[in-house]
Formats: structure tokens, sequence, C-alpha cells
């Protein structure tokens, strides 16, 4: 068994050895000897260097990657929060709201993509998910348990840390549309938000 394992791992770093080096695009190397690998950048450098090296074909997303050295196996060291960004994120932001009555008009009224309440739930267990936030009012979480599997691993589930259940979505809504945005910890204890275009 141990010469089977020698031998297989022979054979992968023969393999490694073989492969073609990843090329890199002249845009990419271009890009990359304008930053210092080593230096330490204030936000306002960074900032300008960023802009400066935003040479895609597309509009680039400006994203905040860190690493806060938690452990998120321990429930105390698990962060899942909201934060407004003054400005937004630079994206249209498709909220579904699940309510009835009342807070179904002034989710409307606050510019809602989709409303609804039992339509909306099983448009939403059909795997119809054309939307990029899920506000609940508290009536409606029972009748969520069923979708778990389908908005769990999505993170679309509506939970009252991230504020997405609300007695007033009217409220709800316009801070979501205005740039609020959840953020956690993944597996590895480092956040990601996205923070502008």
């Amino acid at each position: 068994l141990l010469v089977q394992q020698q031998q297989q791992q022979q054979q992968l770093d023969a393999a490694r050895v073989a492969a073609p080096a990843m090329k890199v695009s002249r845009r990419a190397s271009e890009n990359a000897g304008k930053v210092e690998a080593e230096k330490l950048y204030s936000p306002e450098e960074a900032v300008a260097l960023m802009k400066e090296l935003a040479t895609a074909k597309f509009v680039e997303t400006a994203e905040l990657h860190g690493n806060l050295n938690l452990d998120p196996k321990y429930n105390d060291q698990q962060i899942r929060t909201t934060v407004s960004l003054p400005h937004g994120t630079g994206n249209d932001v498709r909220v579904a709201v699940l309510a009835e009555g009342a807070a179904a008009d002034a989710a409307k009224e606050a510019g809602a993509d989709l409303v609804g309440f039992d339509d909306l739930i099983e448009t939403i267990a059909g795997g119809t998910l054309d939307f990029d936030v899920l506000l609940a009012t508290p009536p409606a979480m029972p009748k969520l348990a069923k979708l778990g599997k389908v908005l769990g691993p999505k993170g679309l589930m509506p939970s009252p840390k991230a504020g997405t259940v609300s007695a007033t979505p009217g409220e709800a809504v316009a801070e979501f549309k205005a740039g609020k945005l959840e953020f956690r910890t993944d597996k590895q204890g480092i956040v990601h938000v996205p923070f502008g275009k």
C-alpha cells in the first residue's frame, strides 16, 4: 500500500511538472508591474491605484476581504450582520417581500420588486429565485421552514440577525435598496464585502 501511494505521488508530481504554466494575460502582467507586493498602501493610495488599474471590458466590483483570524466553529466567533453603505454598492438590488395586507402595500410603495405570500412561497419552492434579498414579516416565518433547503445554501433565508425579518417591511425595503448589505464570516473566518464599482 505504501509503495502504491508513493507511485501515485510520483505520478502527480510528474503531471504537475509537465502541466503548462498558467498563461498570464498582457493586461494582468502590465498591471502587476504597477503594484508593489510588499508595500502597505493607505486607503487613499489603494483606491486611486485600483481605479487606475480597472481596465477590464466590464464594470469591475471593488471588494474588501478581511481575515479576522476567527474560528467559526465556535458560536461566539461567528459574525453575521449588516452594514449600510452611504452610497450603496453600485448594484441594483432586487428585493422580494413575504407579507400580506397593509405590510405588503407598504413594501410595494417602498419599491419592492416582488411582493406576495403563499403564491411567492410556491414560486420559490419551484426553484425560481429572481431576487437578491428576501425579506419576511414574522407571520411568514413558520411557512418558510419548508424552503430551508432552497434558500439556506444561497444565503437567502430571512433572519432577524441579518435584518431581513421585519414587522415594517416598507422601511427594510428602503434600507436594502439604498445600499444596506449583509456580510458574514466564511469557513476560514474571512469576511467578503463588496463596497463599490
